[in-house]
């Protein structure tokens, strides 16, 4: 075998993405704060450059001020609960390895404070030594607000039992057998716990006053009312139509003034200007591109959900992201970025774009369909309509929803009276047949 050296011409095609096209795609997924935030960051670093803030609407409701009144001001800074936490790890007296552990745990919580992963899971996921996931929680399990960092409702409840000094055997048979609980099955509770049924009566008292999800105060749910929408539907003379809000769209201008006396002073600043005039018209483009964008998925959005417009969750249809995006003419990811923490102002209140988007379940013509929302609507219409003393059965329900048009399995009944946080009919009965009610 012969050893030679060869020179070969190939050609082959890859993929690059522009420093212009990086930009816009950053920005198309951004919420209008963080959108305000990047923009202000391109602000401080380019000289020539001014962003315009959105003038306060007039009117009675509005606070006084004047046309400079910052609403933004007005609204004390929310308090996270990542924040709220680390401040707390921060200054406990702990090894920094333990306290860099229970700062890794924090950043794993769910918006209502449970830890959804197990020790086992955070140990292989983040590579530590034995003990140390256990150590880190336990640092976040004594943060408040207490019952954080609990992985499962009975150890939250369990955690706040042991806050008040009241964390007996008993209340923690009760907390490992919450299933029960909501089974309605008192005599398994009274036998695994040896409690006297006013003695267990009492104690279930105790636990209704327990917070579940003592996370969910610092959640962004919980301070959903002061999210600016950042598309606008409104209707006049029976026409629908869609238009983004001023309030939460970022204005950047060139100060020319400023950048002629710049440029004014020599080469190397006239280059620098030019610099900044070229990142100054990326910036623009790619906010004009955002735009257009969102309005063109929103307008979309409202050909295919026009029902829902009118009457409201009851007639949500299934919408996937792949068919909008093929009518729209874009890429489906590019469908998933636009719907990204933006929000809708509609005659049903403050709907998040992302929640126009579900599978559907079939209706009974096979045609179509309805959304998961439009089906729960109509469950909840339906035991809401019910008799308290004889309710609806899954399979009553089932059949009274197939009369609908809507053709569901019994098991996907009772998920979503589930996720709906309704009780079975067993135990809808049981609720309607206690005294006092």
């Amino acid at each position: 075998m012969s050893l030679s050296q060869r020179l070969d011409l190939t050609q082959s095609q890859q993929l690059r993405l522009t420093p212009q096209l990086a930009q816009a795609i950053a920005l198309l997924q951004l919420s209008a704060t963080d959108l305000h935030d990047r923009v202000a960051e391109e602000v401080d670093r380019n000289p020539i450059l001014e962003m315009e803030r959105p003038r306060p609407a007039s009117g009675p409701s509005m606070m006084s001020g004047g046309e400079d009144f910052d609403r933004a001001a007005s609204i004390a800074e929310q308090v996270t609960l990542r924040g709220h936490l680390l401040s707390q790890i921060g200054g406990m007296r702990a090894r920094a390895a333990v306290r860099a552990v229970a700062e890794l745990i924090v950043d794993e919580l769910s918006p209502d404070g449970r830890l959804p992963v197990g020790l086992d899971e955070l140990t292989r996921r983040y590579d530590l030594r034995p003990g140390q996931a256990a150590a880190g929680l336990a640092l976040v399990q004594a943060c408040d607000p207490t019952g954080v960092g609990a992985r499962s409702l009975g150890e939250c409840f369990a955690l706040q039992l042991d806050d008040r000094g009241l964390l007996d055997p008993p209340f923690r048979t009760l907390c490992e057998n919450l299933a029960r609980l909501t089974r309605g099955d008192r005599a398994g509770l009274i036998a695994a716990t040896g409690l006297a049924p006013e003695a267990l009566d009492e104690r279930l008292a105790i636990l209704r006053t327990l917070d579940p999800q003592p996370g969910f105060a610092y959640s962004a749910e919980a301070t959903a009312p002061i999210v600016a929408p950042d598309v606008l539907v409104t209707k006049a003379k029976d026409v629908w139509r869609i238009t983004l809000n001023p309030d939460t769209l970022p204005r950047v201008l060139v100060n020319e003034t400023y950048a002629a006396e710049v440029a004014a002073t020599g080469e190397d600043a006239a280059r620098f200007v030019a610099t900044c005039r070229l990142n100054a018209s990326w910036l623009t483009r790619a906010l004009e591109q955002r735009a257009g964008t969102v309005l063109k998925v929103s307008r979309a959005i409202l050909r295919h959900q026009t029902a829902f417009f009118e009457t409201g969750d009851i007639a949500l249809r299934p919408l996937s992201m792949a068919t909008l995006a093929a009518e729209v003419g874009i890429h489906e990811s590019t469908v998933s970025r636009a719907v990204a923490n933006k929000y809708m102002a509609t005659p049903h209140g403050l709907r998040p774009l992302r929640g126009f988007f579900a599978q559907g379940v079939p209706d009974t013509t096979q045609k179509s369909g309805y959304a998961p929302a439009a089906v729960q609507a109509r469950l909840r219409r339906l035991i809401e309509g019910e008799d308290p003393g004889r309710p609806l059965s899954d399979d009553a329900l089932v059949r009274a929803l197939t009369e609908d048009g809507v053709r569901i399995a019994r098991r996907t009944v009772a998920k979503y009276r589930d996720l709906m946080g309704i009780p079975s009919s067993m135990q809808r009965r049981r609720l309607a047949a206690r005294p006092g009610r």
